[in-house]
């Protein structure tokens, strides 16, 4: 059965303006958990959501610049996994010199966090799959080769298809490495700086996604959204009815 999470940097506006009351209606939405970003940088997070009663499964931060510091903070919200939100530097995909230098950071991580019972792991965007090949390989599969294999993927599904690739064929690829999944809908084309849409009422195909993904944790993410919270809502309503 799979777990229902929201990406809080879907709300980063509506918790600015008022904290407390979007994480009550984010718990209205009756998520399963959720997945804070920049988790480093937050030290109310761990009092705001247990206020709230929800509970952090997932969360990402930047574990190649600061891993102790994310640590500490993933240790105090009781994450089971971290995920690293994209390549740092912006340009690691660039170069096979790039891919594999960013690779090994993250591999440096892995024994650190496994000795507290925490995965770390990876999320894509679009440019993974849009950067030069390397041998023959799209980016992202050279870059996957040359992780630890215990560095799970959590799969952007919206940006997979941005970049011209079925997230499908991505998950028969990777299957369980692949332990969450990022569920956005909207226009693909375009990408960067489009507006998200509430599930269902886009261009992804989205049934296909979550029946192959029945052991996997969905994410809902809007990267922009009209109108978050309710927009949220909506979408967490048609996760459950998926379920």
């Amino acid at each position: 059965m799979p777990t229902i999470s929201i990406q809080l940097y879907t709300l980063r506006e509506a918790l600015e303006a008022d904290r407390d009351g979007t994480l009550a209606a984010v718990a209205a939405m009756g998520v399963d958990e959720v997945e804070p970003f920049g988790i480093e940088n937050f030290d109310w997070l761990p009092e705001a959501l247990a206020a709230a009663g929800l509970q952090a499964g997932s969360a990402h931060a930047n574990l190649v610049e600061d891993p102790e510091k994310v640590l500490a903070a993933a240790k105090k919200l009781g994450v089971t996994t971290v995920f690293q939100p994209g390549p740092r530097p912006r340009d690691a995909f660039s170069s096979r010199e790039g891919i594999e230098t960013f690779a090994a950071d993250i591999n440096a991580a892995v024994d650190m966090f496994a000795a507290e019972g925490i995965s770390i792991g990876f999320h894509n965007h679009d440019w993974e799959f849009t950067a030069p090949q390397v041998d023959g390989q799209v980016a992202y599969d050279y870059f996957v080769s040359r992780l630890d294999p215990r560095v799970v993927l959590e799969l952007d599904t919206y940006w997979v298809a941005a970049g011209g690739v079925d997230p499908l064929s991505v998950f028969e690829k990777y299957g369980d490495r692949i332990t969450h999944i990022h569920v956005k809908d909207g226009p693909v084309e375009g990408g960067h700086g489009v507006i998200n849409v509430v599930l269902g009422t886009g261009a992804m195909d989205i049934p296909p996604i979550l029946t192959s993904s029945p052991n996997r944790t969905w994410v809902l993410e809007f990267d922009a959204a009209a109108d978050a919270v309710p927009e949220s809502a909506a979408s967490i309503t048609y996760l459950k009815e998926k379920k």
